[in-house]
């Protein structure tokens, strides 16, 4: 198999989390204490971005082998290439490198514990033990109700925390892991998206996933939620001064968020299903909402350094 499919096995379109997490938690180190080094940016956003993709190989080998995998595309959906059955990998091949790509990652966690400090470490530790639990027996997280939970989390507040960490060696600032919401719940909601699809594939195999533990037609309650948290977050960071106040432009995208989790408010599995294309958006579209944020946080600080009365 080429290059290129494997890049696609590793579901390039998720990797945007892991870039947007570090790539946030390093803005903030610069931005709140002018501390960057492009080294350490370089070596955590490589390890993160290998984790990443090694957790979502080692996923889809397991799903693959509990069967949902297949029921699900036995149904006629696709929200993402399948490295196993649409890219014909070999199942033994998958698990390998997606354990290779875990153990690099690790292995760079490590290193950075050397230079910063045992936080780091336990930030490893903690991350990998979601990534692996999330499907791997007898974890599970993801086949109990709450992997969705654990991976937002991850993906979102301690990914940017530990990024900030490895840059100023400032441990106890709540800075990162406010800033960090928005994007651990846009990964919610992907995470909901993707399982709202496969809900007849999950039943079948007894996967319960957040969208079966709450029902379909709770799950447009998650939503409302999960977007209220995303942007509350936002406004509560500009008051603390953790984000510039001009970065509250940011919540002009609250009709876009709404849009893209369209199908999910509905509280019909009728209308997921068939609306299922335009619900792929949520992590397939062309500008995903996370990256945006991304921009318009770092561009707000660059404004806000270089005309400090637009800081407050």
């Amino acid at each position: 198999m080429g290059i290129k499919t494997w890049l696609m096995s590793f579901s390039p379109t998720t990797l945007t989390s892991a870039f947007s997490s570090v790539t946030l938690g390093t803005a903030l180190a610069w931005y709140l204490n002018d501390r960057f080094n492009p080294i350490i940016y370089v070596i955590t956003l490589a390890a993160l971005l290998l984790a990443q993709a090694g957790v979502n190989l080692v996923h889809d080998y397991y799903d693959y082998l509990s069967g949902v995998d297949i029921l699900y595309r036995a149904s006629g959906f696709s929200h993402r290439p399948h490295p196993i059955i649409d890219l014909k990998l070999s199942p033994r091949d998958v698990i390998t490198v997606g354990y290779v790509f875990l153990a690099i990652a690790f292995m760079a966690g490590v290193y950075l514990f050397t230079l910063v400090g045992l936080p780091v470490l336990i930030l490893a530790m903690a991350g990998l033990i979601i990534g692996v639990g999330y499907s791997i027996p007898p974890l599970k997280f993801h086949y109990r109700g709450y992997g969705e939970v654990l991976a937002a989390l991850a993906m979102g507040p301690l990914v940017t925390w530990g990024s900030y960490i490895v840059q100023t060696g400032i441990y106890a600032n709540p800075a990162p892991l406010i800033v960090g919401i928005p994007n651990g719940l846009f990964t919610l909601l992907i995470l909901i998206g993707s399982g709202a699809l496969e809900i007849d594939a999950c039943r079948t195999v007894g996967k319960i996933t957040l969208v079966l533990l709450v029902g379909i037609r709770n799950t447009r309650y998650v939503v409302y939620t999960s977007i209220a948290l995303m942007y509350l977050a936002i406004v509560i960071s500009a008051i603390l001064h953790y984000l510039p106040y001009i970065s509250l432009v940011s919540l002009l995208l609250i009709p876009r968020t709404l849009r893209l989790a369209g199908p999910l408010l509905s509280g019909d599995e009728n209308v997921v299903r068939s609306r299922w294309r335009e619900l792929r958006n949520l992590w397939a579209g062309p500008f995903s909402v996370r990256l945006i944020l991304l921009i318009i946080f770092i561009v707000s600080m660059i404004i806000a350094r270089i005309y400090p009365p637009l800081s407050i």
